[in-house]
């Protein structure tokens, strides 16, 4: 990353910005965002593929550039870095089926996690059955979604850490990168061995309910999103898709998360409890899916409920059943939104780059003569230019000398095209008189012939000229025809043979 230089990075962010409405983003696209030569562009491209930064495709129908995710990471980190946020990044410490997990530190050494988010993995391809990042979308990139998918988890941990919930503390989100701090501690599913399974699975149960409380349900609370802390205190590590309590699922997803934590209690620490909640039992108390616009929580169950606050119903949250709508296709609006820091910095270097240019004394003595020749001038009424002030008589004699000469020329020019229209008005009329009588014209022309028997002799020459020559196949293709011969001959040699 360090050896890329700031053209680069923003051919990169050309790329991404083309791949908003292109599925493959021509050359000719990226130089206009870019705006930068088409060569350079070309030049810096192919330094991008060599680091596979940049991928270029054939298609059936048309070629062009598309960014993977190395490159999106590139510019991830490199906004994340201007901001003062990473000043480091380390080894992998995590794997998931929908993102990467790696140490990191910040420019005063102290220990992050960097979350980056990969959705579309072999494993993973069955989005739209298992998320609804794209909601009523057909066609969406991934990393597109990665990027909504990040954001939607960092709005998740936002919110949960402020009402002290035990998830990591949010530190900042770019593109498909989440940032958050590090937990000294292990993966429920490493641990072997509990002082107190009763006490931990009491927890564990109290967060789903707590969780249901606030009108959310985490749909995929098991071992492999959970932690124990050096405390033994266990934490939320992972938000896939959080729902709300009022999504027409949220029965079979909060019964789900029960059953997960109890089986897997009973099969690693051998214990089993009678007590577990039930989803009737949980009582919403607050609306945290409100804030989040978690799924099953719609825009129109948004405008119902506001509109039951206003009449003074705050209950209506409770009793009221889910009503489908449809989402509003907000891709565009979610695309533009990039960094503004950077847009910033982009902004800042061009401003330098003029003040450079104002600076230097080619520049300013061009502009300077400029000026003069601006204030020479005076336009008159009818937009036309002409001489001010400071013009003395033998100017004034040969400006007024030179607009007569050109008047002239313009009087023969007009007489010369009206002689020839009337020239040309006379032929027509002969001509149609001759069609009328019926009798044969001959045309001459003043232009050269060329007799029949000289084009034929012309057409012969060239013809042998050029021969067709038998291509001569070299390499795989040779060794086919070896082969084909060989295997004629060796027909040729039994064909006499009776068998």
């Amino acid at each position: 990353m360090r050896y890329l230089e700031a053209q680069h990075f923003r051919v990169l962010i050309a790329v991404e910005m083309g791949m908003k409405n292109h599925e493959l983003v021509p050359l000719a696209l990226i130089s206009a965002i870019a705006g930068i030569h088409r060569g350079a562009v070309s030049k810096a491209l192919s330094d991008l593929i060599k680091h596979k930064l940049v991928i270029y495709e054939r298609g059936k129908r048309y070629d062009g550039y598309r960014i993977n995710y190395l490159g999106y990471d590139f510019l991830a980190l490199r906004a994340l870095c201007s901001r003062g946020i990473v000043g480091s990044v380390g080894n992998q410490i995590g794997v998931g089926k929908e993102s990467d997990v790696y140490v990191g530190g910040d420019p005063e050494l102290n220990d992050l996690v960097l979350k980056l988010h990969r959705l579309g993995r072999i494993s993973f391809r069955k989005l739209k059955e298992k998320r609804d990042y794209h909601k009523k979308r057909q066609y969406c990139s991934w990393l597109y979604l990665s990027r909504i998918a990040a954001l939607k988890e960092f709005t998740f941990l936002k919110v949960l850490h402020d009402k002290k919930f035990p998830v990591p503390k949010p530190i900042d989100v770019c593109r498909h990168v989440i940032v958050m701090e590090l937990i000294d501690g292990f993966p429920l599913s490493r641990i072997e061995h509990v002082p107190d399974p009763a006490q931990l699975y009491d927890q564990l149960v109290s967060l789903i309910v707590r969780l249901g409380r606030y009108g959310l349900i985490h749909g995929d609370f098991n071992e492999f999103n959970l932690m124990l802390n050096s405390k033994g205190e266990p934490m939320i590590i992972d938000f896939p898709q959080m729902v709300s309590i009022d999504h027409p699922n949220a029965e079979f997803y909060f019964n789900r998360d029960v059953i997960c934590i109890r089986d897997y209690f009973r099969r690693k620490f051998n214990y089993e409890s009678e007590e577990y909640p039930k989803f009737s039992d949980v009582e919403r108390k607050y609306n945290l899916d409100v804030e989040v616009e978690a799924s099953g929580f719609t825009k129109q169950m948004a405008k119902d409920l506001n509109k039951a606050y206003d009449e003074g119903d705050f209950e209506a949250h409770i009793d009221e059943e889910s009503e489908t709508s449809s989402y509003e296709d907000e891709e565009a609006h979610e695309a533009s939104e990039y960094d503004e820091e950077e847009l910033e910095e982009e902004t800042a270097n061009a401003q330098l780059e003029d003040a450079k240019l104002r600076g230097s004394d080619r520049f300013n003595s061009w502009l300077q003569d400029a000026h003069e020749q601006l204030e020479q001038l005076q336009i008159s009424e009818d937009g036309n230019f002409l001489p001010l002030k400071e013009m003395d008589e033998d100017r004034m004699e040969k400006y007024k000398a030179a607009i007569e000469e050109t008047e002239q020329k313009l009087t023969q020019i007009e007489k010369l095209d009206d002689e020839t229209n009337e020239n040309e008005q006379v032929e027509n009329d002969d001509r149609e008189d001759v069609r009328s009588r019926g009798t044969r014209v001959s045309v001459y022309s003043n232009g050269s012939t060329i007799s029949k028997t000289d084009i034929k002799k012309r057409l012969v020459l060239e013809r042998n000229k050029a021969k067709k020559q038998r291509i001569k196949v070299k390499g795989k293709q040779s060794a086919v025809r070896r082969e084909r011969k060989q295997n004629l001959s060796v027909i040729k040699e039994y064909s006499d043979w009776d068998l």
